[in-house]
């Protein structure tokens, strides 16, 4: 998974219907992590999936200045919004838009690994969204943690609280490229000011998670 600094106005206008606000780690910036995953054992099959998300702040809560912002999401405190969720498998796709509301889409997901790196092609529709590269490798590990993440479905927020844990972890300054293609995704993330370097990246080697049943309720479109 890549971090990239992104602008967060241009952030805010692709979630506002969600309601949510956005998360700054610097003045007037967010995160947009972009990760690709290869399910290999769980109650979904066997599938492999890219999320773009945002960190956002709990419904109601109270905005955190930018230091106490990034504090919160590197102690994975901060909630994450699922803006795009394509998959490869179409049950995998419909049990996770039922369940959870995630906007699961099918697409065409290319992962592969060679000298360290693992490669990422995305293809929706038949057009090129991103190519993303991620320095593999890590010895770290971390314990269950938390996380709960949103989803937007047809007017309704779904809250979904998650435990998750790693072994073999990586973290690198930088450690990504990606490259854009002329999909509307990719036009998304140019509106963010991507292509650019992030600012950090992440592998886990093996990870382990569950996810729990939703809460759900009416989203209220975001406004200033």
């Amino acid at each position: 998974m890549a971090y990239y600094l992104v602008r967060a106005k241009a952030a805010q206008a692709l979630i506002a219907p969600s309601g949510l606000r956005m998360a700054q780690v610097l003045p007037g910036r967010t995160l947009c992590t972009i990760g690709s995953m290869a399910y290999l054992d769980n109650d979904l099959g066997q599938y492999h999936e890219v999320a773009i998300t945002f960190f956002v702040h709990e419904p109601g809560a109270r905005s955190l200045p930018a230091v106490g912002a990034a504090a919160a999401m590197l102690r994975g405190r901060l909630p994450v919004y699922i803006h795009q969720l394509p998959v490869d498998a179409e049950f995998s796709c419909a049990a996770g838009r039922g369940i959870w509301g995630f906007p699961k889409f099918m697409s065409s997901i290319d992962i592969s690994r060679d000298h360290g790196l693992e490669t990422v092609v995305l293809t929706v529709e038949g057009s090129h969204v991103l190519t993303q590269r991620v320095r593999l490798g890590g010895r770290r590990a971390f314990g269950e943690r938390p996380q709960a993440s949103f989803a937007l479905r047809d007017g309704m927020l779904y809250r979904s609280p998650s435990t998750m844990s790693g072994e073999l972890v990586g973290f690198r300054l930088g450690g990504a490229r990606i490259e854009l293609g002329d999909h509307p995704i990719a036009h998304e993330l140019r509106s963010l000011g991507l292509p650019k370097k992030p600012l950090f990246s992440t592998a886990i080697g093996r990870m382990r998670g569950r996810f729990e049943a939703p809460t759900i309720f009416a989203a209220r479109p975001f406004s200033e």
